[in-house]
């Protein structure tokens, strides 16, 4: 386009040049038909003539540059918009190139998202399968921490020196209810329970608590107070019985810092909490040591 603009304004300026050297030299037969001009007009002739010409050279030299300023201005413009578009793909290329790496991106972020969510769900659908598990804190009023309080109660169990009844230990509700049954004619006993030899607690009234965990299993470990790896302990404590001479029951955990239920302080006996020590012989020493009292431990997972 800019090449024609020049063509043309070149060629307008040559035929300006050939129509002005036509007027001013007329065509050989037209200058026969002319009256011979006087000898002074001749003499002069030449002399405007040459005026003439190099008015018509400047003209001609004025145009030429005027034509090569504009084709300059017009290449500088084509060179100027050629860069400016070179610019703009390789901004377009690299705005471009960028999409692709941020969607790529963002694609990589989602992907991994949904395989959180996903795992976060299996994780939710397995709790809420688990039915969880429960254990007695025995000795305490309360649950620790990492439970749920389900009540809490008071000990209880058979007599001491009863043969019959049963051998476990319970954790009795302190709001009791009854129906109308009438009492047979044979039956067990159900007793309350106190510490014995447990050093400023003789006598009292043994407080317990039902804790619940989300975890399916609950195992007490005893002579120890570090749970096996990957479960999660609750409390610790020590190891208690019936004394040897009475009648068994089983062991169970008291609390490491046992409370006296506020029942009081009464002296009846009934169901007894004893410290249960190590004998070496048939138990390995050691790595157990004799006449040791004997930790344990409650953990769930």
């Amino acid at each position: 386009m800019a090449g024609v603009l020049l063509l043309s304004c070149f060629l307008l300026a040559v035929a300006g040049v050939i129509s002005v050297q036509s007027a001013t030299h007329p065509v050989r037969g037209d200058a026969q038909q002319l009256t011979e001009e006087p000898l002074r007009e001749k003499r002069t002739a030449p002399s405007q003539t040459g005026k003439s010409d190099d008015g018509l050279v400047t003209l001609l030299a004025q145009q030429a540059a005027q034509l090569s300023s504009l084709k300059d201005k017009l290449h500088a413009l084509e060179i100027s918009q050629l860069t400016a578009k070179s610019e703009l793909q390789s901004e377009l290329q690299s705005t471009k190139s960028e999409c692709q790496t941020t969607k790529g991106e963002l694609q990589a972020s989602q992907a991994k998202l949904e395989s959180k969510v996903e795992k976060l769900s299996l994780s939710a659908s397995a709790v809420k399968k688990e039915p969880g598990s429960s254990f007695i804190r025995w000795g305490r009023k309360s649950c620790p921490n990492t439970t749920t309080l389900v009540y809490s109660g008071v000990a209880g169990g058979k007599e001491h020196n009863q043969k019959g009844s049963g051998t476990n230990r319970l954790c009795l509700t302190r709001t009791p209810q009854f129906d109308n049954t009438a009492k047979p004619p044979y039956y067990g006993y159900l007793y309350g329970a106190e510490y014995q030899e447990i050093s400023g607690h003789l006598d009292h009234d043994v407080p317990c608590s039902v804790c619940l965990v989300p975890q399916s299993t609950t195992i007490m470990v005893p002579a120890t107070l570090t749970c096996p790896p990957g479960w999660t302990p609750h409390y610790t404590g020590h190891l208690v019985s019936q004394y040897k001479d009475y009648y068994a029951t089983e062991y169970v955990c008291l609390d490491g810092s046992p409370e006296d239920d506020s029942s009081g302080v009464r002296n009846d006996n009934g169901l007894l909490f004893y410290y249960v020590v190590t004998v070496c012989g048939s138990l390995p020493c050691p790595p157990y040591i004799n006449d040791k009292v004997v930790t344990c431990v409650v953990c769930s997972k």
